[in-house]
């Protein structure tokens, strides 16, 4: 139905990658929606770094191989590729409500330094009909576009998406750089966004009342705040129980502040995109509309 798209002009520091994986889990747990989470990297890159996987015979290791992109390019090939058989190349991450889709296998550096434009507009082609499936086989599709300059695949989800999330972070240095100098990338232009400032100090005196007036963003911006547990989490690839354990059942005073910032996230985005009702009570805490 819905392809959100998470994307940082930053190559590093703005926690986009961290909010791409947990932003699903959020909607799939205080949405009644059926949610799957992409991204434009390779296997074992990206979102996949926050989840681990069990793989404990070699026919799981076999049907491991037979998911993510590398399958639906095949069944592409073949002419075989619809929106009903997409969920069908994925891996589920929490049961008939959040499907992983992983990338494809990472070429070898011979590969990679053969690889042809063709090759790339090839990739660009294939994920811009998977996504176009997704919204059909899914109520929300999360994608993460990566962070800096977005390559062909990337500049795909972004070109496809309805909504898209633009990570920043508190140093006014680099945000000068790429916001007023170098500019956003053409695929945002006139495309429904909000921004998201990760590792957010509500201390600093870069807020993000000051953020929005020093760069004229008309949309919204939230704040993520830092948070040690998300940071071990990830090392851990445990970002699911982490983020189970920090949504602590309905009662708000015990949610985590980082789950509560993803909460509002979330109520931004299902209300832009028209998400069926059920969502969270987190309340608008770090947000500036």
């Amino acid at each position: 139905m819905s392809l959100i798209a998470v994307w940082s002009p930053l190559k590093s520091g703005s926690g986009s990658t961290m909010l791409a994986s947990s932003l699903p889990i959020v909607l799939a747990f205080e949405y009644q929606v059926k949610v799957l989470l992409a991204h434009g990297g390779h296997a074992g890159e990206r979102v996949e770094q926050a989840f681990s996987f069990k793989q404990e015979s070699f026919d799981f290791m076999t049907a491991f191989q037979d998911t993510g992109m590398d399958a639906l390019e095949r069944l592409c090939t073949s002419g075989r590729l619809n929106p009903e058989n997409v969920r069908n190349y994925t891996l589920p991450l929490l049961s008939d409500r959040l499907d992983l889709l992983c990338g494809p296998k990472l070429m070898s550096a011979d590969d990679i330094q053969t690889t042809s434009s063709a090759e790339d507009r090839k990739q660009a082609e294939l994920m811009t009909r998977v996504m176009e499936f997704s919204k059909r086989s899914y109520d929300v599709t999360v994608a993460d576009a990566g962070n800096g300059v977005p390559g062909a695949v990337d500049r795909a989800i972004l070109q496809a998406a309805d909504f898209i999330v633009v990570g920043l972070n508190q140093n006014l240095h680099v945000l000068e750089n790429k916001l007023e100098q170098e500019g956003l990338p053409p695929e945002l232009k006139d495309k429904a966004s909000l921004y998201i400032v990760g590792k957010y100090d509500r201390e600093s005196h870069c807020t993000l009342q000051n953020i929005k007036r020093r760069f004229g963003i008309k949309t919204k911006i939230l704040g993520v705040p830092y948070c040690s547990g998300m940071t071990d989490a990830w090392n851990m690839r445990s970002v699911m129980p982490y983020m189970q354990r920090s949504r602590r059942g309905a009662d708000l005073k015990r949610m985590s502040s980082l789950y509560v910032a993803v909460c509002n996230l979330a109520d931004a985005a299902a209300e832009h995109l028209g998400l069926p009702s059920g969502g969270s009570k987190a309340g608008g805490q770090h947000a500036l509309g």
